[in-house]
């Protein structure tokens, strides 16, 4: 073992006379000249830039209308139901009170209930196209439902 501890700094020091292990960086500094440890700074997060835009600048439903529309969803008779689908947050730049799902052929007045029987009177729409049911952002404020995330709600027609 002692011979090999001693033939080690021999072969390391022979190292350096071949050009592919060199690790010097072309026109860098010498292997003579003392390296110096340079700290970088840890780097920021990004900044995003542009326009910035609220849930507030993009639900268009007053809070009025949404009270009429919880108002008119509680005043409707029940039954009818459609379905109860899993809604996830539709355009949010497609401003009112819908959901859309495959469950309606047309546009239909209708009524969307929560699971702990937050109710309100909404649009329903039909899906057309790829994806699954969704909500609009409107819908989802007046109901209390987060934004993200899915959502059971059961689906109903107006009477």
């Amino acid at each position: 073992m002692t011979r090999y501890l001693l033939i080690l700094p021999a072969v390391l020091a022979g190292c350096g006379q071949f050009a592919s292990l060199d690790r010097t960086p072309p026109g860098g500094a010498s292997a003579s000249a003392p390296a110096t440890a340079t700290a970088t700074a840890p780097t920021a997060p990004p900044v995003v830039t542009g326009p910035a835009t609220s849930v507030a600048s993009l639900d268009t439903v007053s809070e009025a209308d949404k009270a009429t529309a919880r108002q008119a969803a509680a005043a409707a008779p029940v039954g009818g139901a459609l379905g109860t689908v899993t809604v996830a947050l539709g355009d949010p730049t497609d401003g009112g009170l819908w959901v859309k799902s495959e469950l309606v052929a047309s546009d239909t007045p209708g009524t969307v209930r929560t699971g702990n029987g937050e109710a309100i009177a909404v649009t329903l729409r039909p899906l057309g196209g790829a994806g699954g049911p969704q909500i609009s952002l409107s819908a989802l404020q007046a109901l209390g439902l987060p934004l993200g995330g899915l959502h059971s709600v059961t689906l109903a027609r107006a009477g």
